[in-house]
């Protein structure tokens, strides 16, 4: 099958798929003035479907993607820069939750828009655990604890780093400041050989986090979690994944219990290097 096709009668040969295409992998053909894949383009075409993407005519199919099934951008609905500052800057870390739970399909919505997140070579390699249950949450955060508390047994200069004392003392009290009372918890994972997980899975996470914010709702990122998920294995086992992956970083999700009124102050821009 053919890497890609292209409607001749559509295409105006701007060659703007050619000057996009990141591998260098589409040419002109110099007949007929339309675009055509090189000879090692079916080997090495990552599939990042730039080059239909950027054909304003609908002029050009990948074979895995064809022109109609990839929606268009509306115009009219780039974000204005004032708009897009408040809404970057106003951004909060919500670490105080309504008892009240998401839908299921609502934390499934935000993955799906993580997933569009670039990743190196679009190897998409993120994985996704959805912690949709409460109590399943607090079970996790239980782990933790108990993770922690081997730490700081074990005179871990890690626990003292990381306050860990402080974090079990408190949940010997009642109170959770593992996931903060969140009644979901979203996860990204991935092979651990792959190299390009790390990066990736981090992208994608902040476009989760960024997304529930335009939902109304709030996320905070879980630290002590994605870190007990990868040092301590009862806690690996409760996500029923197998020891080849590891987790790359987890979200906090909730409806927030508070509003924010102000962007707080942050550290002037150091510029470092010629």
């Amino acid at each position: 099958m053919a890497l890609f096709t292209v409607d001749k009668n559509k295409c105006k040969g701007d060659e703007a798929c050619v000057a996009e295409c990141p591998l260098g992998i589409i040419r002109m053909d110099e007949r007929e003035h339309v675009p055509v894949p090189t000879e090692e383009a079916q080997d090495v075409c990552i599939n990042c479907g730039h080059c239909a993407a950027v054909c304003p005519y609908g002029a050009l199919s990948l074979s895995t993607m064809p022109a109609g099934e990839c929606p268009e951008l509306r115009s009219g609905w780039r974000i204005a820069p004032e708009r897009l500052e408040q809404f970057l800057k106003g951004r909060r870390s919500i670490r105080a939750y309504k008892k009240e739970a998401l839908s299921r399909e609502l934390l499934e919505r935000l993955v799906d828009i993580a997933r569009y997140a670039p990743s190196g070579i679009n190897r998409q390699p993120a994985e996704w655990i959805i912690i949709h249950e409460p109590e399943r949450v607090k079970d996790i955060a239980r782990e933790v604890i108990n993770w922690m508390k081997s730490l700081i047994d074990s005179g871990s200069p890690l626990a003292e780093s990381l306050h860990m004392r402080n974090r079990v003392s408190a949940w010997e009290q009642g109170k959770d400041y593992i996931c903060r009372g969140a009644p979901h918890l979203i996860i990204a994972c991935a092979l651990k050989e792959d190299v390009t997980a790390p990066a990736a899975c981090t992208i994608a996470l902040a476009y989760a986090e960024l997304a529930a914010v335009s939902l109304g709702l709030g996320a905070c990122w879980a630290g002590y979690v994605n870190m007990a998920l990868n040092m301590w294995p009862s806690a690996h086992q409760l996500l029923g994944i197998s020891k080849r992956r590891a987790c790359f970083g987890a979200l906090m999700v909730g409806y927030p219990k508070f509003e924010y009124y102000r962007v707080p102050v942050r550290n002037k821009v150091r510029l470092v290097g010629k």
